[in-house]
């Protein structure tokens, strides 16, 4: 949930940054897109302190930016309805990814 939480901010932020001139081309969505879901998991796996769960927390931010976000932003969403979606996604695909690791017993020591 907290990755969902700052891709939304994250990501949100810098589309508001980048398209202040009304434009929001393809080198400002490729340098929205791609590095800051990544420091997102990487921000919340290193407050976490749990640096073994940077894999599944990257790919929560990916699902999270490719399912809610980018469906809000194009409607228009604000920074703050970005972040509850991403909340939202986040939290759905950490259930799914928390599910996955349970079933191939990977929590089960």
């Amino acid at each position: 949930m907290l990755t969902g939480l700052f891709t939304g901010l994250f990501v949100a932020s810098a589309e508001e940054f980048f398209s202040r001139d009304g434009v929001f081309g393809g080198s400002e969505a490729l340098l929205t897109f791609v590095p800051f879901p990544l420091f997102a998991a990487l921000f919340v796996s290193i407050g976490l302190r749990r640096r073994r769960l940077l894999k599944r927390m990257t790919g929560v931010a990916y699902l999270t930016l490719t399912i809610p976000l980018l469906g809000i932003g194009m409607g228009g969403a604000n920074v703050l309805q970005q972040m509850l979606g991403g909340a939202i996604g986040g939290g759905f695909w950490g259930l799914l990814f928390a599910i996955r690791s349970s079933h191939t017993g990977v929590n089960s020591k």
